[in-house]
C-alpha cells in the first residue's frame, strides 16, 4: 500500500511539473509574440514617419520643377506670336537664341528633372509593407506610385523632345561661333543663322508647340500627384497618431 501511494504521489508531481513547464513555455511564447507585435507596430510607425519625410522631400523637388515649367511656358508664349506666317520673323530667331543660351535650367532646352525618393517605398515593397497594417495606406501608396510612374514616363518623353529641339537649334544657329565667343569672354553675341530651310524651321516650330503641350500635361500630372500625396499624408499622420 505504501508503495502504491508513493507511485501515485510521484505521478501527480510529474503531471504538475509538466503542467507548470507547459504553462511557462506557453506564456513565454505568448509574451514573445506580444513583444514582437509591439516591436512591429513601432517599426510600422517609424516607416510611416519616414514615408512622410520622403513625401515632403518630393514636394520640395516638385515645387522646383513646377517653377521651371512656369518659366518654360512663359518663354514659349513669347515665341508663339513670332511663329505666325510661312516663315518666323527675325525676332523669333533672336528670342529662341536668347532662350537657348540662358544659363542653367532657365533655358528652354534644359530643365529641372524630378527624381523620386524611393528609399522608404523600396524598403516597404521588399516585405516591410506588412508592418503598416492599414489597407487604406497600402491602397494610397499604390495609387500614388502609379501616378508617379505615369509622370516619370511623361517627363522622360519631355526630355527627349527637348533634345530634339537642341539638335534643330544647332542646325539653324552657328553654335561653334557662339562657343568661340564665350571662350574669348565676349558677352554680346550676334545671332548667326546658318540654315533657314523652311522645312527645318517649321519642324522646330512644331516641336516647340508640342513641348508646350507636354508641359501642360506634366503640370496636370503634378497636380494629381499633389492631391494623392496630400491624402496619403493625412492617412499616415492618422495612423501614427493611433499607433504611437
Amino acid at each position: 500500500m505504501d508503495r502504491s501511494k508513493g507511485t501515485q504521489k510521484n505521478t501527480r508531481e510529474y503531471f504538475l511539473e509538466f503542467l507548470m513547464l507547459f504553462a511557462a513555455v506557453t506564456l513565454g511564447f505568448f509574451a514573445e509574440n506580444q513583444r514582437e507585435a509591439i516591436g512591429e507596430k513601432e517599426r510600422g510607425v517609424q516607416y510611416a514617419m519616414r514615408l512622410i519625410e520622403d513625401l515632403d522631400l518630393d514636394s520640395i523637388r516638385l515645387d522646383e520643377v513646377m517653377d521651371n515649367y512656369d518659366q518654360k511656358i512663359k518663354q514659349i508664349n513669347t515665341l508663339i506670336p513670332l511663329m505666325q506666317g510661312t516663315m518666323p520673323a527675325a525676332a523669333f530667331y533672336d528670342s529662341l537664341y536668347a532662350f537657348y543660351t540662358l544659363p542653367s535650367a532657365r533655358a528652354i532646352v534644359s530643365g529641372v528633372s524630378f527624381v523620386e525618393n524611393l528609399a522608404t517605398r523600396d524598403e516597404l515593397k521588399a516585405g516591410n509593407m506588412r508592418l503598416i497594417r492599414s489597407d487604406s495606406i497600402v491602397r494610397r501608396i499604390s495609387l500614388y506610385t502609379r501616378r508617379e510612374a505615369i509622370y516619370i514616363g511623361n517627363q522622360t518623353r519631355y526630355r527627349d523632345k527637348r533634345m530634339q529641339i537642341i539638335d534643330l537649334v544647332e542646325e539653324i544657329y552657328d553654335m561653334p561661333q557662339l562657343a568661340m565667343e564665350r571662350m574669348k569672354g565676349i558677352k554680346e553675341h550676334k545671332v548667326i543663322v546658318i540654315n533657314k530651310n523652311p522645312e527645318k524651321v517649321r519642324t522646330l516650330v512644331n516641336y516647340i508647340v508640342h513641348l508646350q503641350n507636354m508641359i501642360h500635361n506634366l503640370q496636370a500630372n503634378v497636380a494629381g500627384m499633389r492631391l494623392e500625396r496630400w491624402v496619403l499624408k493625412r492617412h499616415l499622420e492618422e495612423y501614427i497618431a493611433n499607433n504611437s
